[in-house]
This record gives C-alpha cells, structure tokens and sequence, in this order.
C-alpha cells in the first residue's frame, strides 16, 4: 500500500498551504525524514519532510498552487510495489479517515471563516466584553485576526470611530491595480506576486498604523561636510552675465541620497498593488 504525502497542518489555524517549492520530482528515491517539499503558510514557510522509504510517485499539485490541509499531493511506493491509482487510495483515505492529520477539504469549504458553528461572529472573549462595555453590535465589526476572528483591536477601533464625527467618516477609495500600475511604464518595472506571508506582513502593519498609537521622533545632523562641498560646487556653477545657472541646496543633497538609497536598496524601491509588489528598476524621485 502507497504512503500518502498530505499538505500537514503545521499551526492551529491553518486551512490552506501554498508549496513553494518541490526538491523532488516524480521517479526519485526518497528516505523517510528528508525534505521532499517547501509550505507557505500565514506565519512562515517550513520544509515536510517525507513520511516513508520508496519511490515518489504521482506528483498532483504544482509549485505556487494553493491547497486544503489534508490532501495528497503525492505517493510514495516501496521498492518494488506496484503501482495503484492515486484516486482510489484517495478514495481509501475517504471512507477511512485519520483524525489526526487528516481534515475533509469540503468542511473546510462550508464552514464560514468568520462565524463560529452556532451562526455567531467569532470573537476573542476580550473581544465580546469589549464590545459589550463600549455599546458596540459586535456583529457589525470585521475581523482582523485569523480566518476573520474578531479581536480587541478591532472593537477597539470600532469605538473610536463611533466617537467622530459622521463628516469624518467618508471612505476614500483605493486606486485599483490597473490605475497604479498605469502610472509606470511597463518596461520600467517588474511584477512580483504577493505570497501568504507578505499579505498577512500587509495586513497586520496596516491593522497597527490605525489602531496602535503612533510617536514620531527627530534628529539634529551635522552637516559641515556637506555645506562646505555645496559651497564649492556653488562657486563652479557656470554664470551667465555674472549669474550662477543654478544654485545647490541642502534639500538637492537629501534627494541624491534618497535616490541613491533606492537604488542601492531595490527592496525598498516597490510600489504596492493588492495583486503584487510592483519592483522598479530605476530610482524615480517625484
């Protein structure tokens, strides 16, 4: 009987798991506890390792594709042994599940991620007292925790914005992907597609920007080097009529560095679009 090599659950809220990379293909030998394939989760990406001895076979999801924990996404025969179709071991696996590792795709699929099995919003319990002591229809908040859980960030945030004004309130409407991306040649760029990781980085950044109180600080430079380096390059500026063509400022020196930065730091130099980072391939100030 073929081992079946399953998307695991690696951490409590998992549904889903994108492989990212496979260090194997379909006919290699493999030994149990070596690594035949790469996850991306929510939280991290994280090497499986292979459940038994044999030869790999039936390779079924693909690098990049997204699947429910639980399904098989390959085989492992012994030596040997002869080859079964891989839908009527999964059919096996149906009629004979494992509770441990096993979780059936189309419950995952019918359940509401953001209510619980009684039809209610799912909540922390610090979530459900806040909201109770703030007056706040927790059914009116949309999560922002796992799978749509509501946490106390967001009732939180759905108590400050009760306090403002209604006029305060209007919704400014995000540019969609096709108008960012109109703004930048084609060729100037490159597209990389947001994985699991960088969305929930998104997500959780964006939730802290507008319910975590914020500081900002300052800093005196010393610029004497700099000054002195603008004076010169001042005093060569060609004149006309005994007027300089043009004039350096400290501002000039600040947009050199930040043009520099970017090129130097290309991870920094990304426009955002909800579909993928948009990677640029000059430093384009203003």
């Amino acid at each position: 009987m073929p081992v079946e090599v399953i998307l695991p659950r690696v951490d409590m809220d998992m549904t889903t798991g994108k492989i990212n990379r496979w260090y194997v293909k379909d006919g290699d030998t493999v030994k149990k506890g070596a690594p035949i394939f790469e996850i991306e989760t929510d939280k991290a990406a994280m090497e499986i390792e292979a459940p038994g001895d044999g030869v790999i076979r039936h390779i079924s999801v693909g690098e990049g594709v997204v699947v429910p924990v639980g399904e098989p996404v390959a085989f492992i025969y012994a030596a040997g042994e002869v080859q079964t179709s891989p839908v009527a071991s999964k059919a096996a696996r149906i009629e004979e599940p494992s509770t441990d590792t096993w979780l059936p795709p189309v419950i995952a699929r019918e359940m509401p991620a953001a209510t619980d099995v009684a039809g209610k919003r799912r909540a922390t319990p610090l979530a459900r007292s806040l909201a109770r002591n703030g007056g706040i229809d927790i059914a009116t908040i949309t999560g922002s925790g796992p799978h749509g859980r509501i946490v106390a960030a967001d009732v939180t945030a759905a108590i400050e914005a009760s306090k403002r004004p209604r006029a305060a309130e209007k919704p400014v409407p995000a540019e969609s992907d096709d108008a960012v991306r109109a703004l930048y040649s084609a060729d100037a760029h490159d597209f990389v597609p947001h994985g699991n990781m960088r969305r929930t980085i998104a997500q959780r950044l964006t939730q802290s920007k507008k319910t975590v109180p914020h500081f900002y600080l300052s800093v005196a430079c010393e610029v004497t080097q700099l000054d002195g380096a603008r004076a010169i390059l001042n005093d060569r500026a060609p004149k006309v009529d005994g007027t300089p063509l043009w004039k350096l400022s400290v501002n000039d020196f600040v947009i050199k560095a930040l043009a520099l930065a970017l090129r130097d730091i290309p991870e920094a130099n990304v426009t955002w679009t909800d579909a993928g980072m948009l990677r640029h391939r000059t430093s384009d100030i203003s």
